[in-house]
């Protein structure tokens, strides 16, 4: 037997199964996979009319009736769940679910079981209810008269639970700033450092939010203005580092709108200019409205 039953926690005992199942909606508050592999539903392979359902956990929250707490389901091994005949002439849309059953509640059964729901034939199907007790692991569209359920045929519809639990003082999320790519909420999370660019063409160009940890690129025969715009205007932050290079001819001036200062290595400090053609300087706000920019000047 691969799916392990009864579940926790079952009526039994000399208290009600009920205030264990409520302790454990403590931890697990909403009916979810525990795990993101838990209980994914693939095609067979062989194909055929049939699916197969991961090992894994979940937690269910009960439904029949208020206050039922969460039964936690565990699955062991390879579920292989068969798929009805396809109807002739209409497509359906099957549901797979795994369902707890609870006789002190509902019905004879105390046990928990994957079960397939097919859908109604027609020309445009809808999914079935999930019944009470359940947590919906996929959506299989079955179209009319096929003979096989491959991959493209199978939505997941798992969701992963929460928890009651407080995150104070826990990493919740990963997030990807200026310059980076990639983070994320779960599991392994990457960050990637790459430069993304803006490429202009014009002889004026206004340093905008956005190009905070980018490389502008600036390309034009005539000679090219560049202006570090005034917090008050563009609330780049302290810290920000924007790379210019001269990617034209023209030859390529920083400076600062009224009310910044612009300082550097350059002939002219306060409106250094790129060397040659090709050539890249960096731009940092070192205090609000005052700016470091360094490379390659004349």
């Amino acid at each position: 037997m691969t799916l392990q039953t009864p579940p926790s926690w079952l009526q039994a005992g000399s208290y009600p199964a009920q205030y264990d199942r409520l302790t454990a909606q403590a931890l697990w508050a909403t009916t979810g996979i525990i795990g993101s592999s838990s209980l994914a539903v693939t095609a067979n392979s062989p194909a055929g009319m049939s699916v197969r359902v991961a090992s894994g956990w979940a937690a269910i929250v009960g439904t029949t009736t208020s206050n039922m707490g969460v039964y936690t389901i565990f699955n062991d091994a390879t579920s292989v769940l068969t798929i009805t005949t396809a109807d002739p002439t209409n497509p359906r849309i099957d549901l797979v679910c795994a369902t707890v059953r609870d006789a002190y509640y509902s019905g004879a059964n105390n046990d928990v079981i994957f079960q397939v729901i097919a859908g109604t034939p027609a020309g445009s199907p809808v999914a079935p209810s999930l019944p009470a007790n359940s947590i919906s692991l996929a959506t299989v569209a079955v179209g009319a008269a096929v003979t096989q359920i491959n991959s493209g045929n199978i939505t997941d519809t798992r969701v992963n639970v929460t928890t009651n639990i407080p995150e104070t003082g826990d990493i919740s999320a990963v997030i990807a700033g200026a310059g980076l790519s990639g983070g994320g909420t779960s599991g392994s999370v990457t960050l990637n450092a790459s430069v993304a660019t803006n490429a202009q063409t014009g002889t004026t160009y206004t340093l905008a939010l956005a190009d905070n940890g980018k490389l502008v690129t600036l390309a034009n025969a005539s000679s090219i203005a560049v202006t570090i715009p005034t917090n008050g205007s563009v609330a780049l932050p302290v810290g920000a580092v924007i790379m210019l290079a001269a990617y034209g001819s023209g030859a390529v001036t920083v400076s600062g709108a009224g009310g910044v200062t612009v300082v550097s290595g350059g002939a002219t400090a306060a409106s250094p200019v790129i060397r040659a053609q090709y050539s890249s300087v960096g731009c940092i706000q070192t205090s609000a409205n005052n700016w470091l920019v360094v490379g390659d000047l004349i």
